[in-house]
């Protein structure tokens, strides 16, 4: 698909977190040195892992970056396939730090979310944080129940932001190599990207699109400029360099 660059585009729904409206979001693995939030990011995703040793330094991570950039949103990754003993850790370790988002992985319906909803509740009390201030951000296209029963995420919280995919982890889910033609372009991780959009807009909340790490250049632009046409309002990627092409998509 070609994106014409003299058309103008109407801009999707986007999300606003502490203030921020997010277009773009980068995504980046827990580290222990202090590493500040590009200015062509409009939030900073920490990827936690799934020990207590990772979820300390994730918390270790938000307290030294608040110390560089405040006003920027910081959010944790969590894996919904998390049982509830994990989830209650992580929480317990994690809100403290006072994160203004979660972005869920891996959840397969309403249910999923309702479960996370209900522990993040019990956590935001236990460290004194105000109902509801921790924001969720349900990735449903990862895996192949998520985009089958994504109407069922629609009316569940009202902290619920926005509703993505990650196409990249759709394909090899379904087992499609990297190496192979266009994974992305298989019909399935395709569909994806159409039942997203469509749950997102039966929840009233913004679609999210991950971006392809492996992408650059001209196909980069393509994939961002097709992204906001196809009415996703966030963007989140794992490579600072593309990040520059997702500002660019949404002026």
């Amino acid at each position: 698909m070609l994106i014409n660059p003299e058309v103008d585009l109407p801009i999707p729904p986007g999300f606003s977190l502490a203030g921020c409206l997010l277009r773009a979001i980068l995504v980046m693995p827990v580290r222990t040195d202090d590493v500040a939030c590009p200015p062509t990011a409009d939030a900073l995703a920490i990827l936690a892992g799934n020990t207590p040793g990772d979820w300390s330094l994730a918390a270790q991570m938000i307290l030294r970056h608040r110390q560089v950039r405040p006003e920027v949103p910081l959010l944790i990754v969590v894996d919904a396939g998390l049982d509830a003993a994990h989830l209650d850790a992580c929480f317990a370790i994690i809100l403290p730090a006072r994160p203004n988002g979660l972005i869920v992985t891996g959840v397969r319906n309403g249910v999923d979310l309702q479960r996370i909803d209900v522990m993040l509740s019990v956590a935001e009390a236990i460290a004194g944080r105000e109902h509801g201030a921790t924001a969720l951000l349900a990735i449903i296209g990862d895996n192949p129940a998520g985009p089958l029963d994504a109407g069922s995420l629609a009316g569940k919280m009202p902290r619920l932001g926005a509703i993505g995919r990650n196409a990249t982890a759709l394909a090899a889910a379904l087992g499609i190599e990297r190496h192979s033609p266009a994974p992305s372009a298989s019909s399935a991780v395709s569909l994806s990207r159409g039942l997203t959009v469509l749950a997102a807009a039966k929840a009233g909340v913004a679609a999210l699109d991950w971006i392809d790490p492996a992408l650059e250049g001209e196909a980069l632009i393509e994939a961002c400029g097709r992204a906001r046409a196809d009415g996703f309002g966030i963007l989140a990627t794992e490579e600072p360099e593309q990040l520059t092409a997702i500002a660019a998509a949404y002026r």
